[in-house]
């Protein structure tokens, strides 16, 4: 047995005062008297008649004495151990989505750690705690700690997660802090949505077989004859019907409410067949009934419409009938074509292009993304030098490229070719006996692409591998919009592909939070933590002194299938069944409400006996 407050021992003082009132109280002597008017005066006492007597065992006095001690005792918070508990204890928190939902009248994640607390509470003079929180990574939250109010400090400080669980890493991780340590005793914590329990770990099971949820798995949009519709699809994963209704806004206004019933298992959809185009909508769900959907992060839903970016590239070329033919199928993008002698009139305004093709020259270099063919010898820049022609054998692709995908040029012949010599950051794409006729590679504000030879030189034109090789290499100059979907999963890490002549992208949250992707280049990944309309935004630099901005609506949802089904689920492994029984002979008793009542007891019968005149 240990006490938990040990300072309250200060009320046993109460015990020797009592002694105390009985030692010095006045005593009489019992007398018969006809009347007794004849002693009203000397009844009063002033004083005791006879101080500091020897004290008389008496029932009254041995029952305030047992309350007084009973009341000290509980004061202090007494802990009983059924069995002796382990010397270290690491506590595994699950801190999923999951543990969100509140089944239990307070989110289940509250209820773990209210067991922590507990276990805390029951450490015996010596024995330390550990609690590891875990969603997709682990973290320390206690180390090593046997101080109540710093354990509980920590505690308060936590909250579930919006992610799903990884067990191993935090498994991982307990194992290695139990390492060296007597008899630990390791302790999982969850509602089950966790995969791979070990056999030595004890588990204790958060949450209610009641436990229901109404989700909405998905919302999606798509071009209708009168603007855009709306398609919710809902599923009901308790194990009793339920019913309630889904509201649409759409682009801030209220749509029609839709009503939905569901049988337990089931999947149904709501469609809004006609709703303004190009703005983004928002789904929220209302059960009728609160103990139908115990689990509210996949009760909204958002979804943006497709955004198509419209781009300009311009061509520099004395002549060139199938670069200018293969630059015009190119979906969503203006081609502008002028010649060498008037390319240089424009550097000297606002540039305007996002993608610049220099066919048969290099220089001066534009602003933006740059496609040079066939450029004359000498250093175009920094770590880019144009040799000699030579006549090149068979072109072989260079692995992992970003031109290489379903280019075949096997069958491509070219007579010739000027070699490409690279340092630094450049990289080879093509190469012919060991020397580079293709290249790629960042400059200071702008991506470059250089093909060593002219189309007219060569069969290229006429081959399958053409058309795939320019728009590998359009595609990787200039990124179809941002190259981000329009819905995510939280915590889903998204490449944001930047724009050409980007200074800066910000990734603005719903509760206008700013995060900075970049600078530096190339972006940062991008990792939603919460749900809601995203806006990722774009600085471009035009000119000198001007710029703008091009931003994407980005919807990021809460539903996970593996989240929102909130079933307990029995984890448990054959081998532990035994374990399990075991740990609760560990679990402690307190001691506390016990006395009290023990105490109040004595009371009772204290006054009891002192009506009575005993």
């Amino acid at each position: 047995m240990s006490l938990f407050y040990p300072q309250a021992l200060w009320l046993a003082l109460t015990i020797p005062a009592i002694l105390a009132l009985y030692i010095l109280r006045p005593r009489y002597q019992q007398k018969t008297v006809p009347s007794i008017l004849l002693w009203q005066q000397i009844s009063v006492p002033r004083q005791a008649t006879r101080p500091w007597q020897r004290l008389k065992p008496q029932l009254l006095l041995w029952l305030q004495l047992l309350a007084a001690a009973l009341f000290t005792l509980g004061a202090a918070a007494p802990v009983w151990y059924l069995n002796k508990p382990s010397p270290g204890t690491i506590v595994l928190l699950d801190a999923s989505a999951s543990m969100q939902a509140v089944d239990l009248g307070k989110t289940r994640f509250n209820a773990a750690l209210s067991e922590i607390e507990a276990i805390a509470l029951g450490l015996e003079k010596g024995a330390r705690l550990t609690v590891i929180a875990f969603d997709r990574q682990p973290m320390v939250v206690v180390n090593e700690s046997g101080d109540y109010n710093e354990i509980r400090r920590a505690l308060q400080e936590l909250k579930p997660s919006p992610f799903s669980a990884e067990l191993g890493p935090a498994l991982s991780l307990a194992q290695t802090l139990a390492r060296g340590k007597t008899r630990p005793r390791l302790l999982l914590l969850t509602d089950g949505g966790v995969a791979g329990l070990d056999e030595h770990l004890e588990l204790k099971l958060i949450g209610s077989k009641n436990a229901a949820n109404v989700a909405i798995t998905s919302l999606n949009l798509r071009p209708a004859s009168a603007g855009q519709a709306a398609l919710a699809m809902l599923v009901n994963y308790g194990g009793q019907p339920a019913s309630g209704k889904v509201q649409l806004i759409a682009g801030g206004q209220l749509q029609e409410a839709k009503k939905f019933h569901l049988e337990p298992g089931k999947s149904f959809s709501l469609l809004w067949p006609a709703l303004p185009s190009g703005v983004p909508v928002e789904a929220q769900l209302y059960p009728d009934d609160a103990r139908m959907d115990h689990f509210l992060l996949d009760n909204r839903a958002w979804a943006v419409p497709f955004e198509i970016r419209q781009g300009r590239i311009l061509l520099v070329t004395k002549g060139n009938l199938f670069l200018e033919k293969m630059l015009n199928i190119l979906p969503h993008w203006e081609v502008y074509k002028i010649t060498p002698e008037e390319y240089p009139s424009l550097l000297a305004g606002g540039y305007p292009y996002d993608l610049t093709v220099l066919d048969g020259l290099a220089k001066p270099l534009p602003p933006g993304a740059v496609f040079l063919l066939n450029p004359p010898p000498g250093e175009i820049t920094g770590g880019l030098f144009i040799g000699g022609k030579t006549k090149p054998a068979e072109l072989v692709p260079e692995p992992g490229s970003p031109f290489a995908p379903y280019v075949d040029l096997s069958q491509v012949h070219v007579a010739a070719a000027r070699s490409l010599e690279l340092r630094g950051q450049w990289l080879k794409d093509i190469n012919s006996r060991g020397k580079v006729v293709m290249a790629h590679g960042n400059d200071p504000g702008r991506k470059i692409a250089v093909l060593g030879f002219a189309l007219g030189d060569s069969d290229l034109p006429l081959r399958p591998a053409f058309p795939v090789l320019m728009q590998n290499v359009i595609y990787w100059l200039l990124p179809p919009d941002m190259g981000v979907p329009a819905q995510v999963r939280m915590g889903e890490e998204v490449k944001v592909n930047a724009l050409p002549r980007a200074q800066k992208i910000t990734a603005e949250s719903p509760g206008d939070t700013v995060a900075t992707l970049a600078p530096p280049f190339p972006p940062s990944p991008w990792a939603p933590e919460k749900p809601g309309l995203y806006r990722l935004t774009q600085t471009i630099r035009e000119g000198e002194t001007r710029v703008s901005r091009i931003t994407r609506l980005v919807a990021v949802n809460g539903y996970s299938d593996r989240e929102s089904d909130i079933a307990v689920k029995n984890i448990r492994h054959p081998k532990t069944k035994k374990a399990q029984v075991s740990s609760a002979a560990h679990r402690p008793l307190p001691l506390t409400w016990g006395l009290a009542l023990v105490a109040l007891l004595a009371v009772l019968t204290e006054w009891g006996v002192a009506s009575r005149g005993r």
